[in-house]
């Protein structure tokens, strides 16, 4: 089960509480917007992201220069990043060498978390301190909120160019959306609307 709460980007107004809790960004801000509210200051220090869709496109190969200075603007709040991905290692250290990052899980195997938990004992990372970032409420999403952390869910990059297993599981993916539909509307409506 989902605690969604909704927020605007341009509204600095965060609520963290004990329940796992999809942040919806509705709008293209870059990620250092999403950290405006204060995420810092509520003891965050660490960032969980996905790679592919969420930080950039599958097809792109580098990390476009927005995303380097949006990254360096991030690093500079004294944060520590690290790429969580269901994709090989050679793309996530690619990418985790050219943003200067502090490292990378690939093959993550999301929605499992056995992966995400040995990586945090690995690393020394508390849960508490972890702000999780992905596009997929079935693996992203569902891994962040199982493993305990503070899940923050985004808008897809790019929706035409997703693998085939992508896009099986947006159709699951639909699912949860309509049940969240149901439950609350103008929930549903916003995330239809991502």
């Amino acid at each position: 089960e989902y605690d969604i709460k909704y927020f605007k980007t341009n509204k600095p107004i965060m609520e963290i509480n004990d329940k796992k809790t999809i942040l919806i960004v509705d709008d293209e801000q870059p990620i250092v917007d999403i950290l405006a509210y204060n995420l810092k200051k509520e003891g965050y220090n660490t960032i969980f992201t996905d790679l592919d869709n969420t930080l950039a496109k599958y097809s792109d190969v580098n990390p476009s220069k927005e995303l380097i200075e949006e990254i360096k603007q991030i690093q500079e709040l004294g944060f520590k990043i690290y790429i969580l991905s269901n994709n090989n290692s050679k793309r996530a250290n690619h990418f985790v060498n050219e943003l200067k990052l502090d490292g990378a899980l690939s093959k993550a195997n999301k929605p499992h978390v056995n992966r995400i938990n040995q990586f945090m004992l690995e690393n020394n990372i508390k849960k508490e301190s972890v702000v999780a970032v992905g596009d997929q409420l079935v693996t992203d999403i569902a891994a962040y909120n199982k493993a305990g952390l503070y899940s923050v869910f985004v808008k897809t990059i790019d929706t035409k160019n997703q693998k085939w297993y992508t896009k099986v599981n947006r159709l699951r993916e639909k699912r949860i959306i309509k049940k969240i539909n149901n439950e609350n509307p103008d929930i549903g409506r916003k995330i239809e609307q991502l």
